[in-house]
């Protein structure tokens, strides 16, 4: 596989989506070729099952959630939340389909801001910046405080990791910050994540705070960067939030790329992490800070692959592979999260597998 220049990646759509568009404005020709998107090839076990059905089973069979992926020193990183008894554990790969688990922790030291009893760091995200610095976004808790996102530098992509010595982001307001994720268009740099609302409480199941009546908001966010990756330009701007009953009042673990009729689509996960109806879900939009609509599901449960709550959906820099995280037995709120791998694809009438 050809290592990729930069993490902005272009899907390419079928010459079908192109043709027999309206003569209306640029932004309503894209909105009106909006594609299905779906995944193919997820990691195989055996060769068919009962009925002829597929069987499932994960790149990687140790716990490690909500992944992310770059190319960098000369193979593919992924990298996870705390687990394996490492800060960030760290696996590679040649081809992104065989994964192995290494000895290394990319951040053994989270920062002197973060919460000496809660040293816990979810969903790391690694971007290469300008001066060929890898820089990872993390969340940790804040002493005394909510989760934030921090930033952290190295001259390798396996690490260690040197933490800045403040956050990067917080909102105490909103719940805290979580699963913040970079992208690269070429131009400017962004970083999105999600405002932890449901950890205020309210009606959803996933609440680390009081039920209530109502959903609190789990806005996702966007921001503009400087292209060292590590300054922030601007002001956030909201561009998807939870629909209430319908996905538990929770959306989060965001990841956003380009596809190749200039709209940007944003990757998610919604529902609770802990249910099994926890699913991947994407929305488009025609500007990169824009309101993402036309919501779609790319893999839930009961779609029948042997992969319970599949979350935490990252983009290869190529636009081919997928990783992400989901259990192999269901209604096992608490067990292990493993790797699965697959292809995406694009079709302008249903999702593949």
């Amino acid at each position: 596989m050809t290592p990729p220049i930069m993490k902005s990646i272009l899907i390419a759509l079928s010459a079908q989506l192109a043709t027999g568009l309206p003569a209306t404005n640029q932004a309503d020709a894209r909105n009106s070729a909006l594609p299905v998107l779906g995944l193919t090839n997820i990691t195989r076990i055996g060769t068919s099952g009962i009925e002829g059905r597929s069987l499932y089973g994960p790149a990687l069979n140790v716990n490690f959630p909500d992944p992310s992926i770059i190319y960098g020193d000369g193979s593919w990183k992924a990298y996870a939340t705390s687990s394996n008894g490492k800060g960030i554990p760290v696996a590679t790969s040649s081809d992104t389909i065989s994964w192995t688990l290494t000895g290394n922790d990319a951040l053994p030291n989270p920062g002197s801001w973060v919460d000496a009893n809660d040293r816990g760091i979810w969903a790391p995200d690694v971007q290469k910046n300008d001066a060929g610095t890898y820089v990872m976004y993390y969340t940790a808790r804040k002493a005394g405080g909510n989760h934030c996102i921090g930033a952290a530098t190295s001259a390798s992509a396996i690490g260690p990791f040197t933490p800045q010595a403040a956050p990067l982001i917080c909102n105490d307001a909103g719940g805290g910050v979580i699963d913040a994720s970079g992208y690269d268009d070429g131009v400017d740099r962004w970083i999105v994540w999600k405002v932890d609302g449901n950890s205020l409480g309210g009606a959803t199941t996933c609440t680390g705070g009081p039920r209530g009546p109502n959903y609190t908001p789990t806005p996702i966010q966007i921001q503009r960067m400087a292209r060292d990756a590590l300054t922030l330009l601007d002001s956030p701007t909201t561009i998807l939030d939870n629909e209430g009953a319908s996905n538990n009042g929770v959306v989060e673990a965001p990841a956003l790329y380009k596809i190749a009729n200039g709209n940007y689509v944003l990757f998610y996960s919604a529902h609770c992490y802990s249910s099994d109806d926890y699913d991947i879900e994407y929305a488009f939009s025609s500007t990169i800070n824009g309101r993402y609509t036309n919501r779609g599901i790319l893999l839930r449960s009961v779609d029948n692959k042997g992969i319970w709550g599949p979350g935490g959906l990252d983009l290869d820099p190529n636009g081919h592979t997928v990783l992400f995280h989901g259990r192999v037995n269901p209604n096992q709120g608490n067990a292990a999260r493993v790797l699965y791998g697959a292809d995406i694809t694009i079709n302008g009438q249903s999702i593949g597998y």
